[in-house]
């Protein structure tokens, strides 16, 4: 097999230098636990408060203290924390049949989707936000939120279809007509991708995870505001030691923290040249696309994640195809490709369920050229020329 031509990078991307150093360092020199006093404890706190310092700078914070970075394993259970986290942080009796209402689209991620579905079960009421074409339906959100909303959870970008999201716009909504509803957004798609602070999106809590940034995968973060902590409107989802300002407690894992942190610096500094990289790669790519198949291009989307629907070829026979030949691509979230179930991002953009179910993801990375692309792309044709056949 040829060399491994990597267009999944939604799922996960390669590590760093930079990060696989860092890492290193922990693991070798750094290795105390950060919660001891003595001088291996003192000097792994300090390489987990670097890391703190360098994710806040991502977020646009002069200090870490101007919010609170709270590491976690993964995307997934920051996006818990931030939902369970506040819902309960408040005692929410049952009021016309229900204890509050809860916000989020149709198309999110299913940390998030099936948390709210829990919820539900819980006595609470989901309301979910139309996204079709990749659009979020704001005037199904201004008749949506009214006083009893308690929790708005929205991601930044779609991780399926790449859709870019006016969170800033759908808060500012929120915030008139429920001023005490608490707005989180999952911001692990967008992160290092395209530009915002959490001041900019005008939320209370926001999510990002390591390795969707060239860090490995073990670490993530929530921001989570001052007013918020202040208020004492989040509560623990995990109990024990108390770490994390006692908001997350278990010994943090931090070499992969360290890595997170050097690898959120990396990005900082080399932002605009990767986003250039990335765009002008979307653009080859979308130009080699276009008559080969159907590109669901959302109204506003992030350049790396181009979503396509073949012709009458399902996903799974064509990744396979491809695998072969060395080339990954994916046909939606990691998280739930091996349930094989159709997906709920690409049935809220507006598609049947067979096309949903013969569509591929191809997300990009600075690190790809457009050599890569040309060869995907010629492997596609063949593959539906010989998948065409085979019918």
């Amino acid at each position: 097999m040829e060399k491994m031509i990597y267009l999944d990078n939604s799922a996960t991307t390669k590590p760093s230098e930079a990060s696989l150093q860092k890492m290193q360092e922990a693991l070798r020199i750094c290795y105390g636990n950060p919660g001891s006093v003595h001088q291996a404890g003192i000097d792994a706190h300090k390489l987990l408060e670097e890391a703190r310092r360098q994710i806040a700078a991502s977020f646009g914070l002069r200090r870490a203290t101007d919010g609170q970075i709270l590491f976690c394993s993964c995307g997934t259970e920051a996006n818990n924390q931030a939902i369970f986290g506040t819902v309960y942080a408040k005692n929410r009796p049952e009021k016309n049949g229900s204890r509050g209402k809860i916000l989020i689209t149709e198309g999110e991620h299913p940390s998030v989707e099936n948390a709210a579905a829990r919820l539900e079960a819980d006595g609470f009421t989901i309301h979910r936000i139309p996204t079709k074409g990749g659009a979020l339906d704001l005037d199904d959100l201004e008749q949506a939120v009214d006083d009893s909303v308690i929790l708005a959870a929205m991601m930044l970008v779609n991780n399926e279809t790449g859709a870019l999201y006016p969170i800033r716009a759908a808060a500012e909504i929120i915030r008139r007509k429920s001023p005490a509803a608490h707005i989180h957004c999952d911001a692990v798609q967008g992160y290092m991708r395209v530009p915002f602070t959490p001041a900019s999106l005008g939320v209370d809590t926001l999510s990002v995870s390591a390795h969707k940034i060239y860090a490995p995968k073990g670490a993530a973060a929530l921001y989570v505001s001052q007013d918020t902590i202040r208020r004492k409107r989040i509560t623990p989802i995990l109990y024990g030691g108390g770490q994390e300002g006692g908001l997350r407690s278990g010994t943090e894992n931090v070499p992969a923290i360290a890595a997170f942190g050097a690898a959120a610096r990396e990005g900082m500094l080399e932002a605009d040249t990767r986003a250039k990289k990335v765009s002008s790669l979307h653009d080859f790519l979308i130009g080699n696309l276009s008559g080969l198949v159907q590109i669901n291009k959302p109204e506003c989307g992030a350049d790396a994640i181009v979503n396509i629907t073949l012709p009458n070829i399902k996903s799974e026979v064509m990744l396979r195809a491809l695998s072969a030949k060395g080339i990954c691509v994916s046909a939606g979230s990691a998280c739930s490709a091996r349930a094989k179930k159709v997906s709920r991002s690409l049935l809220a953009f507006g598609l049947s369920e067979r096309e949903a179910d013969c569509s591929l993801r191809i997300s990009l990375s600075y690190q790809n050229t457009e050599e890569e692309l040309a060869v995907f792309c010629d492997a596609l044709e063949q593959e539906l020329h010989r998948l065409a056949r085979m019918r």
